[in-house]
């Protein structure tokens, strides 16, 4: 009795580690994939013509459950509103291109230029 007692012991820890073991490997590969497409927006971002001198960084998150969606949160500052939906549109189109299940979410602030006081004295004279 003491010895199948100690055998499924041994047999339960097994299957533990075995467990343990593929979820931290698809973890492992589910946070790759993420890191690769965050790679491939924020390439996408570098190359578009309208939004160069801006910060804008696009994140990519994923959980911890099997299924689970990837979130790509964009963030930086943009000067308009009207730009502000243009990240995000490309920013969206690219990221369902690549992954159709992804969720973008908008964390940019509209934040205008800033107009220096030798700006305006400038103009004036």
């Amino acid at each position: 009795m003491q010895t199948a007692l100690g055998l499924a012991l041994l047999v339960a820890i097994v299957i533990a580690v075995v467990v343990g073991a593929r979820y931290a490997s698809r973890r492992r590969k589910r946070i790759e994939e993420a890191v690769i497409l965050q790679s491939q927006l924020s390439d996408v971002v570098a190359r578009e013509p309208q939004l160069h001198g801006l910060v804008i960084t696009p994140r990519a998150r994923v959980s911890g459950w099997r299924k689970s969606q990837v979130t790509v949160e964009v963030s930086g500052e943009v000067p308009t509103p009207e730009l502000r939906e243009t990240v995000m549109r490309i920013v969206g189109a690219e990221a369902w291109q690549r992954r159709p299940d992804v969720i973008t979410l908008d964390h940019l602030f509209i934040v205008p230029p800033v107009r220096r006081p030798s700006d305006s004295v400038a103009s004036r004279g």
